[in-house]
Protein backbone atom coordinates (compact mmCIF):
# COMPACT_ATOMS: atom_id res chain seq x y z
CA UNK A 1 0.00 0.00 0.00
CA UNK A 2 0.92 3.53 -0.80
CA UNK A 3 2.05 5.98 1.66
CA UNK A 4 -0.75 8.77 1.64
CA UNK A 5 1.17 11.28 0.87
CA UNK A 6 2.20 9.95 -2.31
CA UNK A 7 -1.17 9.39 -4.11
CA UNK A 8 -2.26 10.95 -6.64
CA UNK A 9 -5.57 12.63 -6.78
CA UNK A 10 -7.78 9.96 -8.36
CA UNK A 11 -5.99 7.35 -6.19
CA UNK A 12 -7.47 9.63 -2.97
CA UNK A 13 -10.27 9.38 -4.31
CA UNK A 14 -10.81 5.84 -4.98
CA UNK A 15 -9.44 5.14 -1.48
CA UNK A 16 -11.87 7.70 0.12
CA UNK A 17 -14.95 5.94 -1.92
CA UNK A 18 -13.83 2.57 -0.78
CA UNK A 19 -13.45 3.50 2.97
CA UNK A 20 -17.33 4.94 2.94
CA UNK A 21 -18.32 1.91 2.46
CA UNK A 22 -16.70 -0.06 4.82
CA UNK A 23 -19.21 -0.98 7.77
CA UNK A 24 -19.17 0.91 10.73
CA UNK A 25 -17.67 -1.19 13.82
CA UNK A 26 -20.04 -1.94 16.39
CA UNK A 27 -21.62 -0.32 18.72
CA UNK A 28 -20.00 -1.81 22.04
CA UNK A 29 -16.51 -1.64 20.32
CA UNK A 30 -16.65 2.24 19.64
CA UNK A 31 -18.53 2.49 23.10
CA UNK A 32 -15.23 0.77 24.63
CA UNK A 33 -12.50 2.60 22.90
CA UNK A 34 -14.41 6.03 23.95
CA UNK A 35 -14.48 4.52 27.90
CA UNK A 36 -10.74 3.97 27.56
CA UNK A 37 -9.92 7.93 27.70
CA UNK A 38 -11.49 9.77 31.01
CA UNK A 39 -13.15 13.06 30.25
CA UNK A 40 -11.12 15.84 31.94
CA UNK A 41 -13.46 18.39 33.76
CA UNK A 42 -14.12 21.67 31.51
CA UNK A 43 -11.68 24.55 32.45
CA UNK A 44 -13.38 27.59 33.89
CA UNK A 45 -12.25 29.48 31.12
CA UNK A 46 -13.81 27.22 29.11
CA UNK A 47 -17.10 26.66 30.71
CA UNK A 48 -20.21 28.38 29.20
CA UNK A 49 -21.59 31.39 29.82
CA UNK A 50 -23.97 31.83 32.84
CA UNK A 51 -27.50 33.04 31.09
CA UNK A 52 -28.92 34.98 33.90
CA UNK A 53 -27.22 37.78 35.97
CA UNK A 54 -27.43 38.35 39.24
CA UNK A 55 -28.80 42.23 39.75
CA UNK A 56 -26.55 43.89 42.58
CA UNK A 57 -27.55 47.82 43.28
CA UNK A 58 -24.40 49.85 43.83
CA UNK A 59 -24.58 52.07 47.27
CA UNK A 60 -23.06 55.82 47.21
CA UNK A 61 -19.83 55.47 49.35
CA UNK A 62 -18.71 59.02 48.71
CA UNK A 63 -19.08 62.19 46.68
CA UNK A 64 -16.60 64.73 46.14
CA UNK A 65 -19.54 67.17 45.07
CA UNK A 66 -21.26 66.35 48.64
CA UNK A 67 -18.79 67.19 50.75
CA UNK A 68 -18.90 71.27 51.93
CA UNK A 69 -16.39 73.05 50.57
CA UNK A 70 -15.52 74.53 54.55
CA UNK A 71 -14.86 71.26 55.32
CA UNK A 72 -11.96 71.01 53.35
CA UNK A 73 -9.94 74.04 53.99
CA UNK A 74 -10.05 77.50 53.77
CA UNK A 75 -8.58 77.78 50.46
CA UNK A 76 -10.60 75.26 49.21
CA UNK A 77 -12.08 75.95 45.63
CA UNK A 78 -15.10 74.24 43.92
CA UNK A 79 -13.80 71.85 41.08
CA UNK A 80 -15.30 70.65 37.66
CA UNK A 81 -14.10 67.13 38.24
CA UNK A 82 -16.01 64.51 40.87
CA UNK A 83 -14.97 61.26 42.76
CA UNK A 84 -17.42 59.25 43.67
CA UNK A 85 -17.14 55.91 45.15
CA UNK A 86 -19.38 52.56 45.17
CA UNK A 87 -20.08 49.32 47.31
CA UNK A 88 -21.85 46.93 46.08
CA UNK A 89 -21.33 42.93 47.64
CA UNK A 90 -17.90 43.00 48.66
CA UNK A 91 -16.80 45.67 45.71
CA UNK A 92 -15.45 48.95 45.72
CA UNK A 93 -16.05 50.65 42.26
CA UNK A 94 -14.11 53.87 42.16
CA UNK A 95 -15.39 56.38 39.33
CA UNK A 96 -13.74 59.93 38.54
CA UNK A 97 -15.29 62.36 35.90
CA UNK A 98 -12.98 65.14 34.45
CA UNK A 99 -13.85 67.73 32.24
CA UNK A 100 -11.61 66.83 28.97
CA UNK A 101 -12.76 69.55 26.32
CA UNK A 102 -16.23 70.47 25.29
CA UNK A 103 -17.10 67.14 26.94
CA UNK A 104 -16.05 64.98 30.08
CA UNK A 105 -14.03 61.58 30.69
CA UNK A 106 -15.07 58.73 33.40
CA UNK A 107 -12.33 56.93 34.25
CA UNK A 108 -12.96 54.15 36.90
CA UNK A 109 -12.01 51.16 38.40
CA UNK A 110 -13.37 48.04 40.48
CA UNK A 111 -11.48 47.10 43.69
CA UNK A 112 -12.25 43.50 44.84
CA UNK A 113 -12.48 39.73 43.27
CA UNK A 114 -10.01 39.54 40.20
CA UNK A 115 -12.96 38.99 37.25
CA UNK A 116 -13.02 40.40 33.82
CA UNK A 117 -16.06 42.33 32.67
CA UNK A 118 -17.64 44.73 30.72
CA UNK A 119 -18.58 48.13 31.47
CA UNK A 120 -21.99 49.91 29.79
CA UNK A 121 -22.71 53.67 30.34
CA UNK A 122 -25.79 54.67 28.96
CA UNK A 123 -27.83 57.97 28.53
CA UNK A 124 -30.52 57.80 31.06
CA UNK A 125 -32.06 61.51 31.38
CA UNK A 126 -32.84 65.00 29.80
CA UNK A 127 -29.79 65.91 27.71
CA UNK A 128 -27.68 62.32 28.07
CA UNK A 129 -27.19 60.57 24.44
CA UNK A 130 -25.36 57.68 23.47
CA UNK A 131 -24.03 54.56 24.95
CA UNK A 132 -20.35 53.23 25.49
CA UNK A 133 -19.17 50.11 26.22
CA UNK A 134 -15.59 48.73 27.40
CA UNK A 135 -14.20 46.12 28.96
CA UNK A 136 -11.57 45.93 32.21
CA UNK A 137 -7.71 46.43 31.79
CA UNK A 138 -5.85 43.00 33.95
CA UNK A 139 -6.45 45.90 36.94
CA UNK A 140 -10.30 45.82 36.64
CA UNK A 141 -9.88 49.49 35.31
CA UNK A 142 -12.08 51.33 32.41
CA UNK A 143 -11.80 54.52 30.52
CA UNK A 144 -14.81 56.28 28.45
CA UNK A 145 -14.29 59.22 26.86
CA UNK A 146 -16.34 62.20 24.87
CA UNK A 147 -19.19 61.98 27.14
CA UNK A 148 -21.82 64.66 26.73
CA UNK A 149 -23.53 66.80 29.79
CA UNK A 150 -26.59 64.79 31.17
CA UNK A 151 -27.62 61.92 33.27
CA UNK A 152 -26.12 58.48 33.10
CA UNK A 153 -26.75 54.77 34.39
CA UNK A 154 -23.21 52.82 34.85
CA UNK A 155 -23.77 48.93 34.77
CA UNK A 156 -21.05 46.55 35.14
CA UNK A 157 -21.19 42.83 34.00
CA UNK A 158 -18.67 40.92 36.22
CA UNK A 159 -18.71 37.05 36.35
CA UNK A 160 -22.53 36.55 36.94
CA UNK A 161 -22.85 39.31 38.35
CA UNK A 162 -24.57 42.49 36.83
CA UNK A 163 -23.85 45.93 39.08
CA UNK A 164 -26.13 48.76 38.54
CA UNK A 165 -25.27 52.19 39.94
CA UNK A 166 -27.49 54.94 40.68
CA UNK A 167 -27.76 57.38 38.09
CA UNK A 168 -24.87 59.95 37.93
CA UNK A 169 -25.02 63.36 36.71
CA UNK A 170 -22.25 64.33 34.67
CA UNK A 171 -21.61 68.24 34.02
CA UNK A 172 -23.11 70.37 36.78
CA UNK A 173 -22.57 70.44 40.30
CA UNK A 174 -25.46 69.20 42.34
CA UNK A 175 -26.04 71.13 45.86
Amino acid sequence: MNLIDHLSDEELTALAGAASRLPDAPAKWVEAAVALWKVAPRPAAMAPAPTLWTRIAAALSFDSWATPPLALGVRSMAVDSRHLLYSAQGRDIDVRIAPAADRFAMAGQILGPDETGEVELAGAGAGAAGRWITHLDPLGEFRLDGIDRGTYQLTLRLGGDEIVLPPIVIGERVG
